[in-house]
């Protein structure tokens, strides 16, 4: 019955097309995608991913978000019900990175470079279109790719086109039209049309963001970075409201997908969300990065929110090719609404920061005319570098350098509305320079109440490609006339333009902030890297790379930190092991400033570790203590006497690169009688003593050994006893004479007394 209702319906279609009720399928558009003729402006008409924009000779400015449907209505009816025609990813907008011819290396493959705007999803009835790809090892250079729709009730035929070099291997669902197009079978509510294409594409590119070799995207045969395939879709369908359209990409097997690019093979995710956006870094297997992960995402987070202009996407899908791996023939590449690759290699401490000029084209909603075309590259040269110089990266001189460079006399006959002038990638250099002294004239005419930044979120208003005269409209508005006028010098004549210095920076963009650097001190510093442990304690252990520690010891390193800005700021100076941030410290530092900071780590297992901060390494091999050895055996005296102590003294070496440690055992005739554990640093030898008493007569073995090794001594016990311990004598008291029991001072004492009473008795009697 399902079945039988569609085709019934079906009838009616041929009255509506045999009465031309129903447009034809647009075909992709031009790079250009048609023209406009005001102000004698060239082409460039804008052109969403799913719909096209006509040009137009008004301002048509607008705040809510373009259908990226097509739509039409029949007029007559079909059992009933007025039939609709909608079709979606019809064209693509020209990619942001111009500048080159894009070919491919198989005849006929798909020419559509580029897409834009984002999938979009609704309630009511979905058609599910879901792009699938995978690699084909056995066959480098082809890219298998499945393509699902998932149908509604109310959809009563579909057409879709495949790539036009596309090999179809397998269809269910779908009947072949002719080489490209299938039509729906309408017999299942999910089908399918299996393919393959060849990725390869490459690219002649010059300029800032061009690289030495050609590819666009690649297969490898061990990996792919590629932009999905163009998959033009019509539907009719029954009922008022409007059966909606929604693309999702996914890979089979490890990979990574946006919403325009793919990447094939093992890859890492990395995610960040700030400013409702959500960042998504996927880093290949394949792919060593200069600035971490987490880096890029900040400072893409930073500039999200730095960038009010409006057209925030809601995802931002980047992925780091890998360099090296291939010959690209561009070191960045952003494609539709906010897809985009970056050379792994890239930096962000440099005022070209790829990364940063790639997210601005993100951010460049506008389409623009021959007489605008300029700002798209130009534009995103200056936002990048003053982008990074706000994020503390670079230094203003290296901005100034990057902007200054616009104003070298090969740029002295370019006229920046005329393109056919361009000379050495003059959008890219000379039109960052007029860009940064739009801002600057701005700024001063409004005592920095404006900025540039006004006049990037007008233009991301207007529906039509911006012309000329409505780019200074934007101007003035922001700015006043005279900044009208100076602007329309700088770009409709070849006068000169200048770089401004940074007593005006400071005065129109503010002060430079805080510019906070941190770095390894050289490894060839030996103080500057100290390890603590029982081995040693606070020893110097740099001077030449790898440092080399035992397990269990703490490395504190003096890090660098250094404000090359023109105010104080807070630092945060952070200490990774293998990436992984294992200790930071944190405080205030003037401008102008170069100090230290002590971070430490302690190594509990043995391995090979990379230290850093903030991109500086210096390599750490981490070993379990050496063996020390004992080397030697002494004792004294040689000769005692029966009961009498002797002193073992051994000595013990580490002769090794590496802290080590030795159990030292003494013995007497092969009994220990005492033990040491010691620690010793690289290349130090020490003495350990102990006492032994020797109760026995005859010739004692005495030794000392580390465990592996014994090295004796032997000492001889006489046999005669030995003096018992001398005990002091009593103090006496001298006299003048010596007394006895019965004679002295208390004998004389006795008689004095009896005679004294003898008196007195005497006395008495007298008396009486």
């Amino acid at each position: 019955m399902f079945v039988v209702l569609r085709r019934v319906v079906a009838v009616g279609l041929v009255v509506l097309l045999l009465g031309g009720g129903i447009a034809s399928l647009p075909v992709a558009a031009t790079p250009d995608h048609g023209a406009v003729t005001d102000d004698g402006d060239g082409l460039a008409a804008g052109v969403g991913e799913n719909c096209t924009y006509s040009g137009g000779t008004a301002p048509n400015r607008s705040e809510a978000t373009v259908d990226p449907v097509h739509s039409s209505t029949g007029t007559a009816k079909a059992n009933g019900s007025v039939l609709r025609t909608r079709s979606a990813d019809t064209h693509r907008r020209q990619p942001r990175e111009q500048g080159g011819d894009i070919a491919t290396t198989a005849a006929g493959m798909e020419t559509g470079t580029a897409t834009s705007g984002t999938t979009q999803t609704s309630d009511g009835d979905v058609i599910q279109q879901t792009q699938t790809y995978a690699r084909v090892p056995e066959q480098p250079g082809e890219v298998a790719v499945t393509l699902t729709y998932e149908v509604p009730d109310r959809v009563v035929d579909l057409e879709t086109h495949v790539p036009a070099a596309a090999t179809v291997t397998e269809t269910d669902g779908f009947e072949r039209v002719n080489e490209s197009v299938y039509e729906w079978e309408e017999t299942t509510d999910t089908a399918t049309i299996s393919y393959r294409v060849n990725p390869n594409r490459t690219i002649e590119k010059s300029g800032p963001e061009g690289a030495e070799g050609r590819y666009l995207s690649v297969d490898t045969g061990e990996w792919a970075l590629l932009t999905r395939s163009l998959t033009p879709t019509r539907w009719r369908y029954t009922g008022r409201d409007p059966v909606r359209y929604n693309r999702t990409l996914r890979t089979a097997g490890p990979g990574a997908a946006g919403e325009e690019i793919v990447y094939l093979g093992d890859v890492a995710t990395f995610e960040e969300t700030a400013h409702n956006q959500t960042f998504t870094l996927a880093v290949p297997e394949r792919a060593t990065m200069t600035a971490s992960p987490i880096s890029v995402l900040d400072s893409m987070a930073n500039a999200s929110n730095a960038l009010r202009v409006g057209d925030r996407d809601e995802q931002v899908f980047v992925v780091a090719a890998p360099s090296g791996a291939v010959s690209w023939g561009v070191e960045g590449y952003q494609i539709g609404d906010a897809d985009m690759w970056v050379q792994s290699r890239q930096s962000l401490d440099v005022a070209n920061n790829v990364w940063l000029h790639e997210y601005v084209h993100s951010r460049q909603a506008y389409e623009t005319t021959e007489k605008t075309r300029w700002t798209v590259e130009g534009w995103a040269t200056y936002y990048a570098a003053v982008l990074t110089l706000e994020q503390n990266r670079i230094g203003f001189d290296e901005f100034q350098a990057q902007l200054a460079a616009g104003g070298r006399p090969v740029y002295s006959d370019v006229i920046l509305t005329e393109r056919t002038s361009w000379t050495n990638d003059a959008n890219y250099w000379k039109g960052a320079l007029v860009a940064g002294q739009t801002d600057v004239h701005i700024r001063s005419a409004t005592g920095r109440n404006q900025t540039l930044q006004r006049v990037f979120q007008s233009l991301n208003g207007y529906r039509d490609p911006v012309t000329q005269s409505q780019f200074l409209a934007e101007i003035e508005a922001a700015g006043g006339p005279s900044v009208r006028d100076a602007t329309a010098t700088e770009t409709e004549t070849a006068a000169a333009v200048t770089m401004w210095n940074e007593t005006t920076h400071r005065q129109l963009f503010g002060s430079i902030p805080a510019r906070i650097g941190y770095s390894l001190p050289p490894v060839d510093r030996a103080d500057a890297y100290r390890a603590d442990s029982l081995y040693r304690s606070d020893a110097p252990v740099g001077g030449s790379e790898p440092i080399r520690l035992a397990t269990n010891e703490t490395l504190a390193v003096d890090a660098v930190v250094e404000n090359a800005g023109g105010e104080a700021g807070t630092y945060n100076v952070s200490l990774a092991v293998n990436e992984t941030v294992v200790d930071a410290k944190q405080g205030r530092i003037e401008p102008g400033v170069r100090t230290e900071v002590a971070v430490t780590h302690t190594f509990a297992a043995p391995g090979r570790y990379v230290v850093s901060v903030d991109g500086d390494t210096v390599t750490v091999i981490v070993s379990e203590p050496a063996a020390a050895s004992v080397t030697n055996v002494t004792a004294s005296p040689q000769e005692v006497r029966q009961g009498d102590s002797a002193d073992v003294t051994a000595t013990v070496a580490n002769d090794n690169d590496i802290p080590g440690t030795a159990t030292v055992e003494f013995r007497r005739n092969d009994v220990v009688f005492a033990e040491q554990r010691l620690y010793l640093s690289p290349h130090v030898t020490t003495t350990v003593t102990r006492a032994v008493t020797l109760d026995e007569p005859g010739t004692v073995s005495l030794s000392a050994g580390d465990g592996r090794t014994t090295t004796t001594v032997d000492v001889v016990v006489s046999t005669e006893t030995a003096a018992p311990p001398s005990t002091p004598n009593s103090t006496e008291v001298p006299t003048d004479r010596q007394t006895t029991a019965g004679e002295g001072d208390g004998f004389t004492a006795i008689i004095a007394g009896l005679a004294v009473l003898l008196a007195a008795l005497i006395a008495r009697q007298r008396r009486s």
